[in-house]
């Protein structure tokens, strides 16, 4: 799925790939943040990145079971960044105090990547896309009872602002209580990727983003070699190359995010994640003859306001948190 990047995102709604980014981000990303145009162009390629990254997905779907996508997908991850991993020191590289962590982060990619792929069986992708930028909602949402953070009413208003964008999105048929199935599998996915991106915070406390990419990687591994047994199909020469082409774009959006995040502040580039829509629509329309319904266009900008509006908000949470800090300091 579409994700704008976090250090271990899988392909993922784009929503939580920058959220993801954005929670790893401030900890452990030592940028100079001096040259914002250049983080900027970086974020567009990222998220273009990212969404030919979903097509890609939408076309694996079709050819393969999600389980064994997942299997062939992380296989292909874990053998391109093996050379990095010894080049780095071998199992130092990778070494982690939160095996809890990861196992669970793990669960959470598994998770919101089968919905994910689901979802895009059963609707057009700029839906799935649109659904999925509700994520930052859910990480504000869940920052609370996860992370012990403080949310203002102004936040929380803005939460639910959002998820009534959502609802929008999901059609006049969501305010009778009739939700499409595809519709649950994409809210799920956010959610779960949410989880994920919210558990990156604590990781990058103490380990770095290779282990995040090799230990939700391995993870991967292991539930589509499991499920891959009950559903198992021939791999053709086209399915394993789109599939590979899911790795490649995986791992250039992810670069590509990174160096944006380098070279300018997360709230300068947070933004240009939302373009997603854009490019999903376009391929859609080009590839599938889809085209979003207005209720999508609206809702989408009803969640991508809310979602701009949290994180202003947070970003001055954060100002206030620092003044007061330094304010408490002795004076020298």
């Amino acid at each position: 799925m579409s994700a704008p990047p976090a250090p271990a995102a899988p392909s993922a709604p784009p929503d939580a790939a920058s959220a993801a980014a954005s929670a790893a981000a401030p900890s452990h990303m030592g940028g100079t943040f001096d040259r914002p145009l250049a983080g900027i162009g970086y974020a567009v390629l990222s998220v273009f990145a990212f969404s030919v990254l979903d097509v890609l997905a939408k076309a694996a779907v079709a050819l393969l079971p999600t389980f064994q996508i997942l299997a062939i997908r992380s296989v292909m991850v874990l053998v391109a960044i093996a050379p990095v991993i010894r080049y780095l020191g071998g199992w130092r590289a990778i070494r982690t105090r939160q095996p809890w962590v990861h196992a669970t982060r793990g669960l959470c990619s598994i998770g919101a990547l089968w919905t994910f792929f689901e979802a895009l069986r059963l609707l057009p992708l700029a839906t799935v896309i649109a659904l999925s930028f509700s994520g930052p909602l859910w990480m504000t949402a869940l920052s609370v009872p996860l992370l012990g953070e403080h949310v203002g009413i102004h936040r929380w208003a803005a939460v639910a602002v959002g998820f009534a964008g959502v609802a929008v999105i999901m059609g006049p048929e969501a305010l009778g209580g009739a939700i499409s199935w595809g519709a649950w599998l994409t809210v799920a996915s956010s959610l779960f990727f949410a989880l994920s991106n919210l558990l990156v915070r604590r990781l990058v406390r103490t380990d770095g983003d290779l282990a995040m990419v090799f230990y939700q990687n391995l993870a991967q591994l292991l539930a589509g070699s499991i499920g891959s047994l009950f559903e198992w199909q021939p791999v053709s020469g086209v399915a394993l190359g789109i599939v590979a082409g899911t790795a490649g774009a995986l791992i250039a959006g992810q670069v590509l995010a990174a160096r944006a995040l380098r070279r300018a502040p997360v709230g300068a580039v947070a933004p240009f994640h939302y373009t997603a829509l854009v490019w999903a629509a376009l391929f859609g329309w080009l590839i599938w003859n889809e085209w979003p319904e207005d209720n999508v266009w609206l809702g989408t900008g009803i969640v991508v306001a809310a979602g701009l509006y949290v994180a202003w908000r947070e970003r001055l949470a954060i100002r206030r948190r620092r003044a007061a800090a330094r304010a408490a300091e002795p004076a020298p």
